[in-house]
């Protein structure tokens, strides 16, 4: 047990920067202002009775969510743009960001009339609950207009400033996780097959209202190889991306993978992640700050040295 405790506090308390948490402030606030500022959500608040019919009241209800107020949704959405840039610079920022994730929660699920029913995979799912844990910590005691004030006895790396941010970590890991569930649990092993990637290159290079490159995704497909690598490779990069959470090679190597697993998708699949930028919070800021240094090399002369890892 003595064990099992100690692990269990490492995990959540031992991680703590200030400068980390901060970044995640900025990373988690400009990924939902990029979405938001994208959309006209009080437009779509607008729209008439027909586009609302096969929505339960419940679903509503949950939401806060009904049609015919387009003039006070405009309020609440330019409500949350001030409250995520507020955020983002670090202006009152527990309290901006509480506010953007109370409003980003109630306008999130308008984002489901633009491509897919679900509200819960356009973008904003982690968004939100990343905004409530922040909201929570002590995100503005660095890289903020109008900063905390910081107690002495508070260091720059203390548990003050770790649980909320290892709590976003998992979150992103969950998103892959659950990915790779959904897709065993709806199809099965049959999904780790050559001939599903071959029809989901093949459908996803030709939709003509997504479709923006056609070649690379009918290329790989007429390669049965390379299929059977990306049916394989996807449902074991997403099961294991989890492992960032406590190794700090799987850190070193998936989260760029990651990067470069959603580019790959992007151009032969023509998919997007919209939270692809939340994976910014597994950088050590820390020590990429160290590396990142002005030094005296003679007289007047500096040289700035770095490397990313």
């Amino acid at each position: 047990m003595n064990a099992a405790r100690t692990w269990w506090n490492d995990f959540w308390y031992a991680h703590g920067s200030r400068h980390n948490l901060a970044v995640a402030r900025i990373v988690v606030a400009s990924q939902g202002l990029w979405i938001v500022l994208s959309r006209d959500y009080p437009a779509i608040s607008g729209l008439p009775d027909p586009f609302w019919s096969a929505v339960l009241p419940s679903w509503q209800w949950r939401y806060l969510l009904f049609p015919g107020h387009a003039a006070f949704e405009s309020v609440l959405y330019w409500m949350a743009i001030v409250a995520l840039f507020a955020a983002l610079l670090g202006v009152f920022p527990r309290v901006a960001c509480a506010v953007a994730g109370m409003l980003l929660y109630h306008l999130a699920p308008l984002e489901s009339i633009i491509w897919t029913p679900s509200p819960g995979i356009r973008g904003l799912t982690i968004t939100v609950p990343s905004l409530v844990l922040l909201s929570l910590s002590r995100c503005g005691d660095s890289l903020a207009l109008r900063p905390h004030r910081r107690s002495d006895h508070v260091p720059d790396l203390s548990a003050d400033y770790s649980w909320q941010l290892r709590l976003i970590q998992l979150l992103v890991c969950q998103m892959y996780l659950f990915s790779a569930i959904a897709k065993l649990e709806t199809s099965g092993l049959a999904w780790i097959s050559a001939e599903n990637m071959r029809h989901w290159f093949l459908y996803l290079s030709q939709v003509p209202d997504t479709a923006v490159f056609t070649r690379p995704g009918a290329w790989v497909a007429s390669v049965p190889a390379l299929n059977m690598i990306a049916a394989a490779g996807t449902i074991i990069f997403e099961a294991s991306f989890v492992t960032v959470m406590f190794s700090r090679t799987a850190r070193r190597v998936l989260v760029p993978a990651a990067f470069a697993f959603h580019l790959g998708i992007v151009f032969t699949l023509n998919l997007t992640l919209p939270a692809m930028p939340l994976l910014l919070v597994f950088v050590n800021w820390d020590w990429l700050r160290d590396r990142i240094a002005v030094r005296p090399v003679s007289g007047d002369v500096t040289a700035m040295t770095g490397s990313i890892t």
